[in-house]
């Protein structure tokens, strides 16, 4: 049975039980009433249920309750972070559901209620987001911060302001006096499977697998370059997932740079594109509601260029997620939100 509601009911029994002189049938009936809501919001998470793809039953089930603390606390668009911050934590199995005790002060799962543990876990992703966006960090940072605590905001904003797996490796370093210790799931395995004994410094790379990641390219048939086109360039971009940013470069042998990788992946289904931002820009039809295979745009980005100068471009996957070349790296990326949804500049659709 599951433990959240063997819990709910244990305490809606001890409060009757303690007030069973003054309650009247009325107020009985209400509250099984409500047991029984609370159950059913809990349950009835299947219209989206598609939209996570790679997110368990367990976690899903309290979908509802996220999407409310998102909100409360004004990030609502991280609803999918927190989901995916969930099942790294405990997959939706144990009362601490975001392991927030620590967040508080506690010691390890003193948290027993899964509703303050949401609670908690929220409010403290939402100070580190918060805390980031002032100081004028990147996307992920915030999030590598929910695992390491604030004081990594700190090393990035004196390390160039964008998060790499480099900067999270050399800040558990630092945290752990290098002690290592093994590391056994496959998200390590590029480096030899393991870490710093300093929290996680995989935690970015674990949270992209549960939002997105190559088994998840968006929806393959809405693409206007057609299923198959689409599937194509998303396996070919995907090759370089993980490679650094290399100012200039357009092929495997340097690496790329953001206007050289879609470049370079839409040749290999037959669509020339020119060779920068700008001019990629132009070459493209403006849409207002794009679709996988797009390409998204930015201005700004370049401080040596005017402020509305298109500097950065990256190919459209999905209302949050875009799969571009970047000073964190190549990959995935938030167009929607953080650093890059202050330099949109719009949407464009690559003819041939």
């Amino acid at each position: 049975m599951n433990p959240v509601a063997v819990k709910i009911a244990m305490q809606i029994a001890a409060e009757a039980y303690k007030h069973r002189k003054k309650i009247i049938i009325t107020i009985f009936i209400m509250l099984i009433f409500l047991f029984i809501l609370f159950t059913a919001i809990f349950s009835s998470s299947d219209e989206s249920r598609s939209d996570y793809p790679n997110i368990n039953d367990e976690v899903m089930a309290f979908h509802p309750v996220v999407s409310s603390f998102a909100m409360q606390y004004g990030i609502p668009e991280y609803t999918d972070i927190i989901l995916a911050i969930i099942m790294i934590e405990t997959e939706g199995k144990q009362l601490d559901i975001m392991q927030s005790s620590e967040s508080l002060g506690l010691s390890a799962n003193a948290i027993t209620d899964p509703i303050q543990s949401i609670d908690a876990g929220v409010k403290h992703l939402s100070e580190m987001i918060s805390d980031a966006e002032k100081k004028g960090l990147d996307y992920w940072t915030p999030i590598q911060s929910y695992n390491f605590g604030g004081g990594f905001n700190d090393y990035i904003e004196s390390n160039g302001k964008q998060y790499t797996f480099d900067l999270s490796s050399n800040f558990a370093a630092s945290k752990s006096n290098n002690k290592v210790v093994p590391y056994q799931n496959p998200v390590a395995s590029f480096n030899g499977y393991w870490r710093y004994s300093y929290g996680n410094m995989y935690y970015v790379k674990l949270i992209q697998q549960f939002i997105g990641g190559a088994s998840d390219i968006g929806n393959v048939d809405a693409s206007p370059l057609g299923g198959d086109n689409y599937q194509t360039l998303m396996s070919e971009a995907l090759r370089y997932d993980g490679w650094p940013y290399q100012w200039g470069g357009q092929s495997p042998g340097t690496s790329f740079d953001c206007s050289g990788l879609t470049q370079y992946v839409y040749n290999s289904i037959s669509y020339g594109l020119p060779r920068t931002a700008a001019e990629q820009y132009n070459a493209t039809i403006r849409v207002a509601e794009p679709q996988p295979g797009d390409l998204v745009f930015f201005k700004g980005t370049n401080p040596s260029r005017p402020a509305n100068s298109i500097t950065h471009v990256g190919i459209y996957v999905d209302h949050n997620r875009m799969f571009d070349a970047s000073s964190s790296g190549i990959g995935y990326h938030s167009w929607s939100s953080g650093y890059w949804s202050k330099h949109f500049a719009g949407f464009g659709r690559v003819l041939k």
